[in-house]
């Protein structure tokens, strides 16, 4: 292997750490040296060394789902795509610079609004969910700019704050936050058990926030920025570098996704109940309006003037890669920017639609980040930003700038 073969996987491995560092533990510490996947002497990284690890013993007879995980971390580490040549999915210093930036100025504002807390206080649930909400919205989206990156800084730093992740995990989760194994967090739908102490002690002084900040703070100026955020979220009115006021576009697209998670929903409901099967030509139909809306959606966050929309597109993009395997069962093809396109859906079985869409509740997932866009596009208050506190922020990031540079 040649010096800059070896670079470049471990970029890619630092990669992986920070986008699965949860599922490659789990997965290099399942199997002995024999079978290590991540030994380029063993294997060479290509698809054929791949093929035959999943033949082996150690493979075959774990689930489908396992060992789609397996093959998406190993095709990461050796930069392969699907017909064998080496993938390019790298995200540019201006996204990962704005992303860092909404993530840094929502850190802020988690930080602020534990130390606002005291310990015995009486947890206001709907303002910390909306406050919660945003900061693991933003946090995400950074997570998921900072993985496909190719700056060695970055990377680093995104593995340092992924494993402060792992640190805070149990106090996270008390205060009602899942760290997945995708490194991303999950905000619970049911936070009546999170009490303020449990909010203080996770997002106050030197608690998570903090950390989350600090990082942020190095990522945005690895990546170009300043470094300097500011508490409350930030957007511009300047359409100079393409953005536009598109809220009303936003809130129609936000309903158009909001029908189309019923008729799925209902549509399943009925394959449970028995009352029909699957019809191919009415599923393709229910299916391509979704998906149509969906990529609308996500174009239309990207076009966005106001940073906190364009986050939860990269959001749902980012939830659509991560549900990538279970939907293709359904027949969607998603693409690097985690677009869709309706794929081969003649062998789609009821199993594969439940273990799509029900089970994992994958529709219903990008409804509620539609419904956060459409709020967020139409109310200021809704971000909590001050637009003559933060502009000269604004321009001084990049933030004003299109997330995909």
């Amino acid at each position: 292997m040649t010096v800059g073969n070896s670079a470049g996987l471990q970029m890619r491995m630092a990669q992986v750490m920070t986008k699965y560092g949860s599922q490659l533990d789990s997965i290099y510490s399942s199997y002995s040296n024999k079978y290590n996947p991540f030994s380029t002497k063993k294997t060479g990284g290509s698809l054929d060394a791949l093929n035959k690890l999943l033949d082996s013993n150690k493979l075959k007879n774990k689930s489908a789902e396992y060992r789609d995980m397996f093959s998406e971390l190993y095709k990461n580490i050796y930069g392969l795509s699907d017909d064998g040549e080496s993938s390019s999915d790298v995200s540019s210093l201006q996204s990962t610079k704005s992303a860092s930036a909404s993530a840094g100025s929502a850190a802020i504002d988690m930080k602020n609004f534990a130390d606002g807390l005291k310990y015995g206080d009486e947890l206001n649930l709907d303002d910390y969910q909306k406050a919660a909400q945003n900061f693991v919205d933003s946090y995400n989206a950074m997570i998921e700019k900072v993985g496909n990156s190719d700056n060695q800084n970055v990377l680093r730093q995104g593995v340092y704050m992924v494993n402060q992740a792992k640190v805070y995990s149990s106090s996270l989760k008390r205060a009602g936050m899942t760290l997945g194994s995708d490194n991303k967090l999950t905000l619970n739908s049911d936070l009546s058990g999170v009490s303020a102490s449990d909010v203080k002690s996770a997002f106050g002084d030197m608690g998570f926030a903090s950390k989350v900040e600090s990082r942020a703070r190095n990522i945005n100026q690895y990546s170009g920025g300043s470094g300097v955020f500011s508490a409350g979220g930030y957007s511009s009115s300047s359409s100079s570098s393409g953005k536009v006021d598109n809220s009303g576009t936003i809130k129609s697209l936000s309903e158009e996704i909001s029908k189309r998670t019923d008729e799925f929903n209902d549509y399943i409901n009925k394959i449970d109940k028995g009352e029909k099967e699957i019809n191919v030509e009415e599923y393709n139909e229910m299916a391509k309006s979704f998906i149509d809306t969906y990529n609308k959606f996500l174009s239309e966050t990207e076009n966005s003037d106001k940073v906190g929309v364009s986050s939860k597109g990269i959001t749902a993009a980012a939830t659509t890669k991560s549900y990538k395997f279970a939907l293709q069962r359904a027949g969607f093809v998603v693409d690097k920017n985690g677009r869709i396109s309706l794929g081969d859906t003649s062998k789609v079985t009821v199993d594969d639609l439940r273990y799509a869409f029900k089970n994992s509740s994958y529709i219903e997932k990008i409804n509620q980040k539609a419904k956060q866009a459409s709020s967020l596009a139409n109310s200021a208050s809704a971000m909590g930003y001050n637009q003559s506190k933060i502009v000269n922020y604004a321009f001084e990031t990049g933030a004003i700038y299109n997330v995909y540079a």
